[in-house]
């Protein structure tokens, strides 16, 4: 359902809203506002406000850049200038959406070794200097997601029977080799994101856009290991990326807890999906067995 005229009007959009590509399929263009449901309006609001102050840094930083929040018309829902909709103490949320500045790029192929990667983890580690020191929500890790049990099952937080219970056989032989193979972190965790591979843009001109921020308290090497998994799983990357992780600290065991995290959610939402959960695990296969090896050779 696209926004109506209310919602647009509030943020200031005069164009007629197009969907875009990608995500779930929720979030809408007009002109230079993006706008998404505010599925939750107490994460929404977090969310922008945790952007508007990465903005802040990023200017300073061009290591990355963010979207701006976009805040609703204060007044009687009549749109204002830019400038002055932000001086406003409109909310972040109208209408049950939250809008978001429009920002050029467009998401990387991770097929075989992309010439992306390595900008990949250059924002990433800028992106997470910036969070590092930020509190985590006190909302996080409640939601019952499958991305947030996945998460815990890989971290130790969540007992994995039930998971692998129903996860047909060969699926659930790589999640007990893959648990059995997990040692104790010792890395401090941060806010991170969680889902950067399909959430960065790229533009030839300016630093890459970090989007969609998915939140989750764990350490900051885990969101690089999260995008090469899922880049490795799903986009045809090859193996040879790992190399420019090599110096990340403990980068066996967060591929390992990433991939873990991204069987267990898929096992979870796809429940009673049999052929998916094939698929699954034959597209998950040869990840499972490769960082298993890397594991292996320490």
């Amino acid at each position: 359902m696209s926004p109506d005229p209310g919602v647009l009007a509030a943020f200031g959009a005069r164009a007629d809203p197009v969907p875009l590509p990608g995500g779930e399929g929720t979030a809408w263009r007009a002109g230079e506002v993006v706008l998404k449901p505010a599925d939750d309006p107490r994460v929404a609001r977090w969310t922008a406000e945790l952007y508007r102050d990465l903005g802040l840094l990023a200017g300073r930083d061009p290591g990355f850049r963010v979207p701006r929040p976009l805040r609703a018309a204060a007044q009687d829902g009549a749109a204002r200038d830019r400038a002055a909709r932000d001086e406003a103490a409109g909310d972040w949320v109208a209408g049950g959406w939250v809008a978001w500045q429009w920002l050029p790029g467009q998401p990387a192929s991770w097929a075989g070794v992309s010439p992306f990667w390595p900008r990949l983890i250059a924002a990433s580690r800028a992106f997470h200097a910036a969070l590092a020191g930020r509190p985590a929500p006190p909302w996080l890790g409640r939601d019952g997601s499958p991305w947030t049990a996945g998460d815990q099952v890989a971290w130790g937080e969540r007992d994995p029977g039930s998971v692998l219970a129903a996860a047909p056989g060969p699926l659930a032989g790589q999640l007990r080799g893959l648990l059995a193979a997990l040692r104790p972190v010792r890395l401090p965790s941060q806010l991170i994101h969680g889902d950067l591979g399909g959430n960065v843009l790229f533009s030839p001109a300016s630093p890459p856009a970090v989007i969609d921020f998915s939140p989750y308290w764990r350490p900051a090497g885990l969101a690089l290991a999260v995008a090469a998994v899922d880049a490795l799983t799903w986009g045809g990357a090859d193996p040879a990326i790992l190399g420019e992780l090599d110096g990340e600290p403990e980068i066996g065991q967060l591929l390992a807890r990433a991939h873990v995290g991204r069987l267990v959610t898929e096992v979870v939402s796809r429940r009673g999906d049999q052929g998916g959960l094939d698929t699954v695990a034959r597209t998950g296969r040869p990840v499972t067995v490769l960082i298993l090896a890397r594991l292996a050779l320490g």
